[in-house]
């Protein structure tokens, strides 16, 4: 199991995050940006960090099927938090007011063209039934072994798009961010690793090199 962990105090936790991120970040490079409710805690403390956003590209880890003005966007709430109050420019948007299998193709053609595939920092949220990206328990997209981006059917109703096992583990280093008394369950079954991936996706990431949980201390309470 390559998972490493990093707790920091609850009180700290988007401070100190958002500072381990950005000590990480390459001048120039790529970097997939994740939705979810921990990410909204750390955005703000990490726009003001000392980084070049002008060398970076910036990729999605998933969208819901809406426009970028709707409330559920990841887009939308990254772009409030994050890359308004940052001035990145560089920002490649999954389509999400697109035809899903249009908007995924596109994407997928997106990264081949720009990154041939590799990332070199990606931040991912994992949900308390472990998923990542829009990968959930039963996916699809969890066996898919040549698209970079698919369209998927989320738990909630809502279609959505993912990037893809390929894309994500084409990442140098990926950073999973999670936090609240909430994932502390969804964190020990990860690192048990005992599980299949269908039913535990965040365990596509067990042979990866270089991995580490950013976790607070109620995220690590059952550890």
């Amino acid at each position: 199991m390559a998972f490493r962990v990093e707790t920091f105090p609850e009180d700290r936790y988007a401070r100190d995050a958002a500072g381990r991120i950005a000590g990480h970040l390459p001048g120039q490079g790529s970097l997939i940006l994740t939705g979810g409710t921990t990410a909204e805690r750390i955005y703000p403390a990490l726009a003001p960090q000392e980084i070049d956003w002008s060398g970076l590209d910036l990729f999605f880890s998933d969208e819901r099927c809406v426009p970028p003005g709707d409330a559920a966007s990841n887009y939308g709430m990254a772009h409030r938090l994050l890359i308004g109050p940052a001035g990145a420019r560089r920002v490649h948007r999954m389509r999400g007011e697109q035809p899903p299998d249009a908007a995924a193709q596109s994407y997928h053609d997106a990264i081949a063209e720009s990154t041939g595939g590799r990332f070199d920092v990606a931040l991912l949220g994992m949900g308390a039934d472990n998923h990542i990206a829009a990968m959930f328990p039963g996916s699809p997209a969890i066996e898919e072994t040549e698209k970079l981006c698919v369209p998927v059917q989320r738990p909630d109703g809502m279609g959505g798009l993912t990037l893809t096992p390929p894309a994500i583990t084409g990442a140098d280093r990926i950073f999973l961010l999670v936090a609240g008394r909430g994932k502390a369950a969804a964190m020990a079954r990860a690192l048990q690793g005992t599980d299949d991936v269908s039913s535990c996706p965040v365990l596509l990431l067990a042979n990866h090199p270089d991995v580490t949980f950013l976790l607070d201390d109620e995220a690590s309470s059952k550890l």
